[in-house]
């Protein structure tokens, strides 16, 4: 009895056509530095790369196929969240989450399928760890520089809130390399502060005053005695309040800060520079590894990539039931076209049959892949038998409607043989593994040369021996 095709091909994650888009997801999750992983639009873990089984110290063999909540019941409101916002076109927010003594940075992006349908999400692990302890270590930095520089040169201000005179103290000229000698004993407030960070610097102190903030804090450059700029934190008090409660006094202190800002910006570069790099990195692995397992002269699939596939599609078919069905093609008479037109001409030969046959298969939501010489492997998953037979004879059809000039083989034109093999409910008591599904297939390929080439020859488990089909 005819099995109808599959509502999901080999290559979606949700009933959907999209299997070149978990492809490319698959090709970059293989070697990246940071825990990735694809959740279907329905919270199930699809894809799950090493660096993330590693990092959350999850199987992910015992992961995927299962729901966030099964594998990840922590972490899991966050990802469904994600999956919310995605599904209604917001952005996904980066978010802290915390697992064991490690913080991560989650972040999350929407997978859409070649129609542009949503079909989940991929989210990226990345270890801030570290970075949460270099800002921490900042902070002790900056609060073991600030006790040093009171006892060595931080300076004090006095600031009369009803007249809005400023008196420092004498270690203010002192640090900024100023006249130690020059200026008043008290000043107009905020004279010092540059042109363009004065109205922060205003805004701190009437946030103080109106009561809004209880402390006074601002950070703003100075000029120093060699015509530079110095960056300052300043922070202080109310001290004094008048009989109706109206504030009278500021003390605050100043600090020079530059070599922290120095630090700061050293290491925002740093960190811009990690992202640039981290993302030439995922690009050289997404090359590589498309490069690995692509065909360099017809970049069709190759035979590293076809086992994969097969392997990973024989496991699918055998849990689910459906039929999968492997063909061999093989270009009749490849040698002598070669002796006869030269190599380029072959190379090229092997170009327009391979666009061709892919041009067929892909119709069928199937893959082709250049084998190894003049061979090519198909595969078909969900596809009734029948139905892959009549694929294959259309891959026929579709190299002799070529018209390619072969002067040595009989019929004069380029032709190919195919042989085919098919997972089915009559076959699997035979067919074992996707090595034996292979084999059968083969055999039916030197079945369809023995017999004249040019035809088709399918082996069924009922049958001793491949048989013609045309």
């Amino acid at each position: 009895m005819p099995i109808s095709k599959s509502r999901e091909s080999p290559f979606d994650t949700r009933n959907e056509r999209g299997g070149d888009r978990l492809l490319q997801i698959e090709a970059v999750y293989d070697k990246v530095p940071v825990g990735l992983c694809y959740i279907n639009r329905n919270g199930i873990f699809v894809t799950i790369n090493d660096q993330l089984s590693r990092m959350l110290g999850i199987a992910s063999d015992k992961a995927i196929g299962q729901p966030v909540e099964d594998i990840l019941p922590d972490h899991a409101p966050l990802l469904r969240e994600s999956l919310k916002a995605a599904l209604a076109g917001a952005t996904i927010p980066d978010q802290e989450v915390q697992r064991a003594e490690e913080t991560f940075m989650v972040s999350g992006a929407p997978v859409t399928n070649d129609l542009d349908e949503f079909t989940g999400i991929s989210v990226a692990y990345t270890n801030i760890s570290n970075l949460k302890k270099i800002a921490q270590k900042l902070q002790e930095i900056e609060q073991r520089t600030s006790y040093a520089l009171e006892s060595a040169g931080q300076w004090i201000w006095d600031l009369n809130i009803a007249t809005m005179r400023v008196w420092r103290s004498p270690q203010y000229r002192t640090l900024l390399g100023l006249d130690p000698n020059g200026g008043e004993k008290d000043s107009v407030a905020w004279d010092i502060v540059h042109p363009d960070d004065k109205a922060q610097a205003v805004q701190a102190f009437e946030d103080v005053v109106s009561g809004h903030k209880s402390h006074f804090e601002a950070v703003y450059r100075v000029q120093r005695g060699d015509g530079g700029d110095a960056w300052i934190l300043s922070r202080g008090k109310i001290v004094e309040y008048g009989p109706d409660g109206s504030p009278l006094r500021l003390l605050a202190t100043s600090v020079d800060i530059s070599a922290q800002k120095l630090v700061e910006e050293q290491l925002s570069t740093t960190v811009q520079l990690r992202l640039e790099l981290e993302q030439k990195l995922l690009e050289a692995n997404r090359k590589l590894k498309n490069q690995s397992e692509r065909d360099h002269l017809t970049n069709l699939p190759n035979r590293r990539k076809f086992s994969h596939l097969l392997k990973r599609e024989f496991v699918r078919a055998t849990d689910s039931g459906e039929t999968l069905t492997v063909l061999m093609v093989d270009i009749d008479h490849f040698k002598a076209y070669n002796d006869f037109y030269g190599h380029l001409a072959g190379d090229k030969c092997l170009i327009q049959v391979g666009r061709a046959l892919n041009k067929v298969i892909k119709q069928s939501d199937g893959s082709v892949a250049r084998f190894g010489g003049e061979e090519f492997a198909a595969l078909l998953s969900g596809v009734a038998t029948d139905q892959a037979s009549e694929i294959a004879v259309q891959m026929l059809d579709a190299i002799s409607a070529m018209q390619l000039e072969h002067r040595d083989s009989p019929t004069g034109m380029i032709s190919v043989s195919i042989g085919m093999a098919a997972l089915n409910d009559a076959s699997r008591a035979t067919v074992k593994g996707p090595d034996d599904l292979l084999n059968l297939a083969d055999s039916a390929l030197y079945e369809s040369k023995r017999n004249g080439r040019g035809r088709l020859s399918i082996w069924a488990a009922t049958r001793a021996d491949p048989h013609d089909v045309i």
